[in-house]
């Protein structure tokens, strides 16, 4: 054990006074004394890549057109040797260092290459379940490349790395999460409306978001706001094109704006026209929402849910966009503050690295699909 007056670093890390540090649950049987930490066990890395060009939110258009770009890009960098993946969207990786409770470097990936192929679905290809895999998957995971992708990247310094000094403990329970994921075949769907420590699938960087929500590392309430995009997306710029009229309900149907917080029902499938397509580059998704939007056929919806579907999805970009801030500040001032606890910044040859020593945290010992249907408040929130 050590003492947490050993450095005001493990001070800082453990104590939580204003309630603004990391999200602590109940104690483990084994209580320490007040003052004591777990001895550090192990390491989690995630690995956020942005995409080659930003991606332009602003409009499903927009962001169709830079991920064009962006795809080009990709396979200039390839060709250049900085970087073994395009990956035109961005992608999140992780890694867990822990001896026996090790998790290989690995990721949530589709494996079918066309979840931005569609071309009559509008904004409804947000919301496709395509065949998934976790990356270092054999056979169907692409584990040599993510491994050579990575070590590229690190030299040329086309990733920065979030990292977190964890316990056994912690080790335990996300070592845990990853094998329950893979038993329960949840990598089989590759969504970004679908939540990840609820065992429905997910994108990359849900996946590596649930990951760091399940053991409790950091609040929910904290890191959502700067790594995840919210939308409401008009009913008139979803499709299903001759497909059965609807996209498979999934936990990440919320979104906050300046009208308050959108919780899309539970368990309710989101309508889609399967006869009638909505082209990529049409004048319709110029925009997220507008006045051609229809209600949804769903009784009881309200307020701007009626005619527009709350949507928030994880980011590649902004995870590395925010790392890189508090790299920045960080290295100016030998540690920052961000989400609620202190960084330090090193290199890791060419890229950027921000770590938070977490051996103090407690895991979390909330049941992974237990957690709040508002993925703008902690998973614990009542």
């Amino acid at each position: 054990m050590r003492r947490l007056t050993l450095t005001l670093l493990a001070l800082t890390a453990c104590a939580d006074p204003d309630n603004s540090g990391p999200l602590l649950v109940e104690e483990p049987e084994d209580e320490l004394p007040p003052g004591e930490c777990y001895e550090p066990a192990g390491k989690l890395t995630i690995y956020a890549l942005p995409p080659p060009v930003p991606l332009d939110w602003s409009s499903p258009n927009n962001l169709l057109r830079t991920v064009q770009a962006s795809r080009t890009a990709g396979a200039e960098l390839v060709e250049q040797r900085a970087v073994a993946m395009a990956h035109s969207i961005g992608h999140v990786n992780l890694e867990l260092e822990c001896g026996d409770y090790s998790i290989p470097l690995t990721g949530q990936t589709n494996v079918s290459g066309d979840d931005w192929q569609a071309v009559t679905d509008g904004a409804g290809l947000l919301l496709r379940d395509t065949d998934g895999a976790l990356d270092h998957m054999p056979d169907i995971g692409d584990r040599e490349e993510t491994i050579a992708d990575i070590a590229m990247r690190e030299k040329s310094g086309k990733l920065t790395k979030i990292s977190f000094v964890v316990n056994q403990k912690m080790c335990a329970r996300l070592k845990d999460f990853v094998d329950e994921y893979t038993r329960r075949e949840a990598y089989k769907h590759y969504n970004g409306a679908f939540r990840a420590r609820r065992m429905e699938g997910a994108g990359c960087a849900i996946w590596g978001a649930g990951v760091i929500d399940v053991g409790g590392l950091l609040r929910r309430s904290l890191f959502t706001p700067e790594w995840a995009r919210s939308q409401m997306i008009g009913s008139a710029r979803i499709a299903d094109f001759l497909g059965d009229g609807k996209y498979t309900y999934g936990g990440n149907l919320v979104a906050r704006d300046a009208d308050g917080t959108h919780l899309w029902p539970e368990n309710v499938d989101v309508p889609a026209p399967a006869g009638t397509p909505v082209w990529i580059f049409s004048p319709v998704l110029d925009a997220w929402s507008g006045p051609e939007d229809l209600p949804f056929p769903i009784a009881g919806l309200t307020g701007a849910m009626k005619s527009r579907l709350p949507f928030t999805i994880y980011d590649p970009q902004m995870m590395a966009e925010w790392a890189e801030r508090v790299w920045t500040e960080a290295s100016a001032s030998g540690s920052a503050m961000s989400l609620g606890v202190p960084w330090t910044a090193t290199t890791s040859e060419a890229a950027h690295e921000v770590t938070y020593d977490a051996s103090c945290v407690r895991p979390q010992k909330l049941a992974y699909e237990d957690d709040n249907d508002d993925l703008f408040l902690d998973s614990d929130a009542p």
